[in-house]
């Protein structure tokens, strides 16, 4: 009787055993698959440009009238959701690291007469970095799919100043988690008629301060040089140019 309990305990401890093992295997295999149809959200593209495209205002004698089609930075990111299941980005935050003028060439100045429609407007005084701003986006990457989001960014106000320059990151929010973009180093148009950016060049003409060429050459470098950045097209034509005119 002693043998045949022994070996009825055995083989319901077998069995139990196979049971517990098949599914432990099915729950696996579930894992698995609810993994599998995770989003998987990577970066595969970052660039910064100048565009037009961009609504403001502009404060006259009348009163504000409304502007169309403005130039201004473009930061444009390219996602790409490798997994079976889509990806929803519900925030972006602009992280500024770095910001300033690019060092004058002219003796200008004068109202901030411009108001831009940036996705992120900056304060007119330049902020103490590091300084933040999130925006609330729905943006939706579908499964196994690439997908751009182009946010613009910039000082809210305009007028005869330097061109503007900063240095950010984006981090964005999606599906519980975050994926940080940066750091990206951009530059504005300024509103400087003899120094600014002109398509696939700078316009740099009848210069007054000298010294502004070489301190401009220091300042592009030191960007440029700046761990993993990712510079604007803008920022490479004014090393361009400089190099050009011998700086």
């Amino acid at each position: 009787m002693g043998i045949v309990l022994a070996i009825y305990y055995g083989n319901d401890s077998s069995e139990s055993g196979q049971s517990q093992a098949k599914s432990g295997d099915v729950q696996a295999s579930t894992g698995v698959s609810e993994a599998a149809r995770q989003p998987n959200l990577k970066v595969a593209r970052i660039a910064a440009y100048i565009k037009e495209g961009i609504d403001g205002k502009e404060q006259t004698d009348e009163g504000q009238e409304a502007l169309t089609d403005l130039r201004g930075p473009h930061l444009d990111i390219t996602f790409e959701n490798r997994a079976p299941g889509p990806s929803l980005i519900t925030k972006a935050t602009l992280r500024v690291r770095e910001a300033g003028v690019l060092p004058g060439c002219h003796q200008i100045g004068g109202e901030l007469a411009i108001s831009m429609n940036y996705d992120f407007p900056l304060p007119d005084r330049l902020p103490k970095t590091p300084y933040e701003q999130s925006k609330d986006i729905s943006f939706t990457i579908e499964d196994n799919k690439l997908d751009r989001l182009t946010l613009t960014m910039g000082p809210e106000n305009h007028g005869w100043e330097n061109p503007w320059y900063g240095v950010v990151d984006i981090v964005f929010e999606h599906d519980g988690t975050k994926t940080t973009v940066g750091p990206i180093a951009v530059v504005d148009t300024g509103g400087d008629a003899e120094f600014y950016p002109d398509g696939d060049t700078w316009v740099i003409e009848n210069i007054d301060i000298p010294t502004c060429l070489d301190e401009n050459a220091a300042l592009v470098d030191r960007l440029m040089s700046i761990p993993d950045v990712t510079v604007s097209k803008e920022l490479k034509t004014l090393r361009e140019k400089l190099t050009s005119m011998g700086h």
